[in-house]
Order: C-alpha cells, then sequence, then structure tokens
C-alpha cells in the first residue's frame, strides 16, 4: 500500500497519454496534492491540472511522462493511467485503455495510423457504428468565440464527463412540498 495523503511531497493523479475530449496528443490529466484516490472521487477537493505538478514536482512529473512514453506503444491505445506519489516518489497504480469523446476516437484513430502505432484497417475497425453516430449529438460548438463567452461566464465547474451538453440552469432550491408554499410536480 503506497500512501498520498502524508504530505505536501505526496499525492494522487489520474491522467491520459491524449486529450480524451480533443484526442489531441497532449499530456492529459489531473492530481490533488495530500490526497488519496478516494478524495478525487469524492470531489471534496478540486484537482489541479498536471501542468501544476510539472512546476511544483518537477521530478514526479518527468517520471510520469516516461512512463506516458512507454505504455502507448505496447498497448497502441490512449491510456489512462492512476498513480499515487508517496513522499516525492512515484508509483503507478494502474493503466487502461481510455474512455473518448467520439470526435476524439476518430482523431486518435488517424493520428495513431499515421504515427504507425496501429494499421489503417486496424483503426478503421476500432469504430463501433455508435461512434459514428454520436458526431452528430448536439454540443456546444468548440469554434465560438472565447471572448465573447468568457464575458458571459456566470460560474465554472469541473465536467464530469466529456460529451454532449444538455440541461437546465437552475438558480434556486424547489419550495417545500407540503404547505401553503407546495409546488406541485408530475414525473
Amino acid at each position: 500500500m503506497v500512501f498520498g495523503n502524508i504530505g505536501e511531497n505526496s499525492g494522487t493523479g489520474l491522467c491520459f497519454t491524449r486529450d480524451p475530449s480533443s484526442g489531441e496528443k497532449i499530456f492529459y490529466g489531473d492530481y490533488l496534492v495530500n490526497a488519496q484516490r478516494k478524495d478525487v472521487v469524492a470531489g471534496i477537493r478540486t484537482p489541479m491540472h498536471l501542468d501544476e505538478m510539472a512546476k511544483t514536482m518537477p521530478k514526479v512529473y518527468a517520471q510520469l511522462e516516461k512512463v506516458r512514453e512507454k505504455l502507448e506503444k505496447p498497448y497502441r491505445d490512449m491510456q489512462n493511467m492512476e498513480s499515487t506519489v508517496e513522499e516525492g516518489r512515484l508509483y503507478m497504480l494502474q493503466t487502461r485503455t481510455g474512455k473518448r469523446t467520439p470526435a476524439a476516437a476518430f482523431r486518435m484513430a488517424v493520428d495513431m495510423a499515421n504515427e504507425k502505432l496501429v494499421t489503417l484497417l486496424e483503426a478503421l475497425l476500432r469504430r463501433k457504428a455508435e461512434d459514428i453516430e454520436r458526431p452528430f449529438y448536439p454540443v456546444i460548438d468548440s469554434k465560438i468565440d472565447r471572448k465573447l463567452l468568457s464575458s458571459k461566464i456566470l460560474a465554472t465547474g469541473i465536467n464530469a464527463v466529456p460529451g454532449a451538453a444538455a440541461g437546465r440552469v437552475v438558480f434556486f432550491a424547489p419550495k417545500p412540498r407540503n404547505g401553503p408554499n407546495a409546488v406541485k410536480r408530475s414525473f
């Protein structure tokens, strides 16, 4: 057992060998200092991006970057890696094929074929029928003017899963069901 909650030179992280939202070949992920994996899943604290780890724990980040480079070749796919840092020492806990958005799946297939990581036939066969349908689901336009969008931001958060955006914005809690102020609901 390794402990990521020993102090400021310990922590836990989850990262991907490529960006699971866009498919771009960049190191992507988050980590929490002085934490165990359950702390990340609980959502009590906001994790930091790997860029912060590169600044605060440069030796550990360099080791993690080497692991990233080594894992994609034998698995021949984007990897989702879990790690713990105990008192400045990196421990890899597990790796598995990473989930991705439909757009990222197509980009990775093309890029990996171009990189000769997989054959063109393998890249094509990895795509499922539903992968072809999903890019047509409604999403927030990635080409939207970022300046205009940032001037209209009301709040920020961390996405739970990459994918389609849908729902309603709610600024108040529902009124009690009983009593004079009861709200009638139908489900």
